[in-house]
């Protein structure tokens, strides 16, 4: 299953826009588009922040209406900020400033610094939304022991990782 194409034409962006706001080049969107490769996990994770909706939609899970909505709704807030700030702030150069500029280690002190007051509020939070932070934080927790696995079989193995094949082929 590969729903990449559809989300994107319900999103009514271009390739060259997603490649654009998520750092690659319009020919490794078309590639993931038709089958040929598919992309990285971090990708993965880039266009779920970019569409709105979770990575699993992607490869492993058919689009209902509820997802189809959330790809909707969230193309016409990028239109909606691009229209009021009068063209001064475009969602794919947004995210590609964001994607090109925060490292790692920028995430995981933003991260930290989130749980810290997540923990600090939880006081005075509701307990199904105290729940739904937990459950938040378990999945989020899975996606990253997934690639944790594909990192350590990748290095295990002694051949380049799909990154770096992927990297060679954009790179020439």
């Amino acid at each position: 299953m590969n729903n990449l194409k559809q989300i994107r034409e319900l999103y009514g962006a271009t390739q060259e826009q997603i490649a654009q706001a998520i750092n690659v080049n319009r020919v490794t969107v078309a590639n993931w588009e038709n089958g040929t490769s598919v992309a990285s996990s971090s990708n993965q994770e880039k266009l779920s922040i970019y569409y709105g909706i979770g990575p699993e939609y992607f490869y492993e899970k058919e689009l209902d209406e509820v997802a189809k909505k959330m790809v909707t709704d969230t193309s016409t807030r990028a239109q909606e900020l691009t229209q009021n700030s009068k063209g001064k702030r475009v969602k794919e150069q947004d995210f590609h400033k964001i994607f090109e500029s925060v490292t790692f280690k920028q995430a995981m002190a933003q991260y930290m610094f989130s749980m810290k007051m997540l923990l600090a509020t939880a006081d005075s939070g509701e307990l199904d939304k105290l729940k739904t932070a937990a459950l938040i934080n378990r999945k989020m927790g899975a996606r990253l022991d997934a690639i944790i696995a594909l990192r350590e079989q990748e290095e295990s193995s002694g051949e380049p990782s799909l990154f770096d094949l992927i990297e060679e082929v954009e790179n020439g």
